[in-house]
């Protein structure tokens, strides 16, 4: 008798323990998963300023015809097309490109106000054209029917230019620069220039 008592006791204590351990969870079971980082793709940084494409300044043109327009700055000022914006109803919008200088085309519109130069009866803008060989360059612009406005000669702050209006009235000065003289040099320069002029209008 006191052999099962003694039994069960044991059996009493161990079971007591048994009770006193805490449960293992599921959870707690089995090692915790690490999260897979998801990882967003950077959206494309975008340049306000857009340098890749444009300059600081790209002067837009209204003229009559894009198509016309677009032929007499390839063909005559050596410009090359960059793109063309085409519509059932005609081409909308062309930019094209002189090193890295764009000038973009739209065409005539009365409705709003877009007008040339032409339509005006005059233009106060005067685009200034460097290039290589400034007298094969206006040759071309008049064979391609540019208007003399003034003919090729040497400029007194050292480049050598000429001018033609366009088909729209633009004024092109074509010029290729020849020499840098000293600001004395300009002044002394320009003051033959002025004495050569106020004696051709007395003639």
């Amino acid at each position: 008798m006191a052999k099962a008592t003694k039994k069960k006791a044991k059996t009493s204590k161990k079971s007591a323990r048994v009770a006193a351990k805490p449960k293992a969870s599921a959870r707690s079971a089995k090692p915790a998963k690490k999260k897979k980082a998801v990882r967003k793709a950077a959206a494309p940084k975008i340049d306000p300023l857009n340098r890749k494409g444009y300059g600081s300044v790209s002067p837009n043109i209204n003229v009559s015809d894009v198509r016309t327009a677009m032929n007499f700055l390839t063909t005559a000022l050596g410009f090359k097309v960059k793109s063309v914006m085409d519509t059932p109803h005609g081409i909308m919008h062309a930019e094209l490109v002189h090193r890295g200088t764009t000038v973009m085309l739209s065409p005539e519109s009365r409705q709003h106000n877009n007008l040339t130069a032409n339509t005006i009866g005059n233009t106060p803008v005067t685009l200034y054209l460097l290039v290589e060989n400034v007298d094969d360059v206006f040759a071309k612009a008049v064979a391609a029917g540019g208007k003399v406005t003034m003919p090729v000669m040497d400029m007194f702050w050292g480049d050598r230019c000429g001018t033609v209006a366009d088909a729209d009235g633009n004024k092109w000065m074509i010029a290729t620069h020849k020499s840098e003289p000293t600001e004395e040099q300009m002044a002394e320069s320009m003051r033959q220039m002025m004495q050569q002029a106020a004696s051709a209008g007395g003639a």
